[in-house]
C-alpha cells in the first residue's frame, strides 16, 4: 500500500466535534494516533447558536490534543448534505465531466452558491451500457464557516469530504469481503444516511430524521427543555419493542419509549421507501444485512427494531474493524459509542491513494475562485474605460474656458494664439475620439463575453430528458466564401454571422421516439430567440433486429446561425408564424 502524509480529520456532527490524527505505519497502512470527541449541547433548533459552538469546541479539543498546525481534511453531514445518483451512457471518459457538470446545473438547487463534486462508478456488471454517478453537494456558506473554525485552531483544510461519501470509504475498507446488498444506516442528531452498497452499485439518501428528533419529541410531551430531554433519553431512553412486551414499571421510561417507537417507525417507513426506489430504478436487490452506524443508533434497541422491520441480521458498523490506533489512545473512551465514529474513519481513508470516493468539494470553489480572478483584469479596464468617459469631456471643457479668456482681445496677436489653441484643442479631441472609440470597443467585448453564459442557459433549458449535449463549436461563416467558389459578396452585405455546431447524445427507444426527441430539441432551439436557421446534420440510427436494438445512446448533431445580439425581431416574427 502507498504511503501518505500525517493528517488531521476534523468531523463536524449536528451534535458532536471529533477529531482525530492519522499517521502510515511502516508499512503505510493507516493508523489513528490520536482521537478526541466534544459533545456541543445545543438545541438543532436554534441555528444561530450551532457554529459559535463548534468554533469553541474546536479551538478546545484542539489545545487539548496540542495540535498547532497540519493539513486537514473536513468532514461535514446533516441534512443539508445533497445527493443524487445519476446515469450515463458509456462514452468518452473527457466527455463524462461535461455531461455530468450539465445534469448537476438541473439537479443541484441554487448551485451558484454550493460547493459539489462528484463521483463516477464503474459498471456493476460487465456488458452494462451506462455508468453511475454520484453527485454531492453543500452550501458554501456552511463549508467556509466551518473551515474559518478549523483555520482559528492552526488546521490548514484542503480537503472537504460529506458524511455519505466517508462512509462509502469506510465501507469498502472495513468490510471487503462482502459483496452482497448491504442497508447502512448512519442515524445522526438530526439527519439519517440511507446507504446501500451492492458489489460496484451504490444508492445514497439523506432524510432529515434523527436522535434530535427522538429528543424533541420527548420535549414536546414532558414539556422538557431541550437540553434536559436529551439528559433523560440517554439515561432512560429505548425504543420499545411493540407487541406484547412488558410495559416498563415507570410511566415516564415507557412513554419516552413509545415517542422514540415513533420517531423510528417514520425513519422505517423512509427506508423502505429508499429500498423500493433502488430496486425499481438502479435494478438492485433487496438488502441481505443491515449495519447501524452513527450516534443516533446508541438508542437502546435500535437494532431490535430494525431486525423485526426488515427481517435480516442487523449488526453494529466496526469502523475500528481493519483501522489500527495508537498505543497511546484510551480505547475506552471511544467504545462507548463506536458506530459513531464511522464518518470520521471514512474520512481519514479519504487521504489513501485507493480510496474508492476521491469527492473533494472544496475543488468546485476553489474554481469558482479562479474563475474570479480571471475576469477581474476585465472588469477593471473597462471600469477604466467608463472613467475616461466621464472624466474627459469635463477636463477638456474647463480648459477649453481658460484658453478662451485670453483670446477675447481683438490684438493679432491673441487672435494667433487662438487659432494655435484650435488647433491644440482639435488635437485633444482627436485623442479624446480615439480612448472613447477604444471605450466602445471594451463595452462591445464585454457584451461578446457574456454571449456565451446566455447561450449555454438557452442550451440547458431547452436540453430534453434522454438527450446530452456533449460539444459546441463555431464554424464560421453560414454563407459561401468567394474564394472557395461561392459567389462574390456585394460592398453592402450584411456582415458574417457565425454559424454553431452542437453534438451530443440521445437516448434510443424507438424510430419514431428518436427521430422526435432531435426534432423537439431542434425546434426548441429554433423558437427560442438565440439561434435561428437550426438544421439537424447527423442523426444516427440504430441497428435494429426484429425492431429491437443494444444500443442505448446514439450521436446526433445541429448547424445553427447565432447572430450577435439575438435573433433580429421581423426574423423572430416570421419564425413563429412558420409551422
Amino acid at each position: 500500500m502507498a504511503t501518505f502524509a500525517r493528517r488531521l480529520v476534523l468531523d463536524v456532527g449536528a451534535g458532536e466535534i471529533r477529531i482525530a490524527e492519522v499517521s502510515p505505519d511502516k508499512r503505510g497502512f493507516p493508523v489513528l494516533t490520536q482521537l478526541r470527541a466534544m459533545e456541543l449541547n445545543i438545541d438543532p433548533a436554534k441555528p444561530a447558536e450551532f457554529f459559535p459552538a463548534v468554533l469553541q469546541s474546536v479551538g478546545a479539543l484542539a489545545k487539548e490534543m496540542g495540535i498547532k498546525n497540519g493539513f486537514c481534511t473536513l468532514c461535514l453531514g446533516g441534512p443539508s448534505v445533497f445527493t443524487r445518483v445519476i446515469k450515463l451512457p458509456l462514452t468518452d471518459p473527457a466527455q463524462v465531466e461535461q455531461m455530468v457538470g450539465f445534469e448537476a446545473q438541473q439537479a443541484v438547487p441554487a448551485i451558484e452558491e454550493a460547493c459539489w463534486d462528484f463521483q463516477v462508478f464503474p459498471p456493476g456488471q460487465s456488458g452494462a451500457a451506462e455508468l453511475e454517478a454520484l453527485i454531492v453537494a453543500m452550501k458554501r456558506e456552511t463549508v467556509t464557516e466551518t473551515m474559518a473554525a478549523a483555520s482559528a485552531a492552526g488546521m490548514k483544510t484542503d480537503m472537504v469530504d460529506l458524511a455519505p461519501t466517508a462512509l462509502i470509504n469506510a465501507f469498502r475498507y472495513q468490510y471487503p469481503e462482502v459483496e452482497t446488498c448491504t442497508l447502512i444506516l448512519e442515524i445522526g442528531a438530526r439527519a439519517t444516511n440511507i446507504l446501500m452498497v451492492e458489489g460496484k452499485k451504490i444508492f445514497c439518501r439523506v432524510v432529515p430524521l434523527g436522535g434530535a428528533s427522538v429528543t424533541q419529541a420527548i420535549a414536546t410531551d414532558l414539556q422538557e427543555s431541550f437540553a434536559g430531554a436529551e439528559v433523560l433519553k440517554k439515561a432512560k431512553g429505548f425504543v420499545h419493542p411493540g407487541g406484547s412486551y412488558e410495559e416498563p414499571a415507570d410511566e415516564q421510561v415507557a412513554r419516552m419509549s413509545k415517542l422514540a417507537r415513533g420517531v423510528m417507525t417514520r425513519l422505517h417507513t423512509e427506508v423502505e421507501r429508499s429500498i423500493t426506489f433502488y430496486r425499481s430504478q438502479q435494478a438492485g436487490s433487496r438488502p441481505t444485512r443491515v449495519l447501524l452506524a452513527g450516534g443516533g443508533s446508541a438508542l437502546g434497541l435500535t437494532d431490535l427494531f430494525f431486525r423485526e422491520k426488515l427481517k435480516v441480521p442487523v449488526e453494529f458498523f466496526q469502523p475500528f474493524r481493519r483501522m489500527a490506533t495508537g498505543p497511546g489512545l484510551n480505547r475506552a473512551e471511544f467504545a462507548k459509542n463506536f458506530p459513531a465514529w464511522a464518518s470520521l474513519v471514512g474520512a481519514a481513508l479519504r487521504a489513501l491513494p485507493d480510496s474508492p470516493c476521491k469527492v473533494n468539494i472544496l475543488g468546485s470553489e476553489q474554481k469558482a475562485a479562479a474563475n474570479r480572478t480571471k475576469d477581474r483584469p476585465a472588469l477593471v479596464a473597462a471600469a477604466v474605460g467608463l472613467g475616461l468617459m466621464l472624466l474627459l469631456p469635463g477636463v477638456h471643457g474647463f480648459w477649453q474656458s481658460m484658453r478662451l479668456q485670453g483670446v477675447i482681445t481683438p490684438q493679432s496677436a491673441e487672435v494667433e494664439d487662438a487659432e494655435a489653441a484650435l488647433t491644440q484643442v482639435l488635437a485633444e479631441q482627436k485623442k479624446a475620439n480615439a480612448i472613447l472609440a477604444l471605450a466602445n470597443e471594451a463595452v462591445a467585448l464585454e457584451g461578446e463575453r457574456m454571449r456565451w453564459p446566455l447561450l449555454l442557459e438557452e442550451i440547458r433549458s431547452k436540453t430534453l430528458p434522454g438527450l446530452w449535449v456533449t460539444s459546441l463549436k463555431l464554424s464560421g461563416d453560414a454563407s459561401a466564401d468567394p474564394e472557395e467558389g461561392g459567389a462574390a459578396k456585394p460592398a453592402t452585405a450584411k456582415p458574417k454571422v457565425p454559424v454553431l455546431e452542437i453534438g451530443g447524445f440521445f437516448e434510443t427507444q424507438s424510430e419514431a421516439a428518436d427521430a422526435k426527441v432531435v426534432e423537439d430539441f431542434r425546434l426548441a432551439l429554433a423558437k427560442g430567440g438565440i439561434l435561428q436557421n437550426v438544421t439537424t446534420t447527423q442523426r444516427d440510427n440504430p441497428e435494429r433486429v426484429d425492431g429491437k436494438t443494444e444500443q442505448v445512446a446514439l450521436r446526433f448533431a445541429m448547424q445553427a446561425e447565432w447572430p450577435v445580439g439575438g435573433v433580429l425581431p421581423a426574423e423572430a416574427a416570421k419564425k413563429s408564424a412558420s409551422p
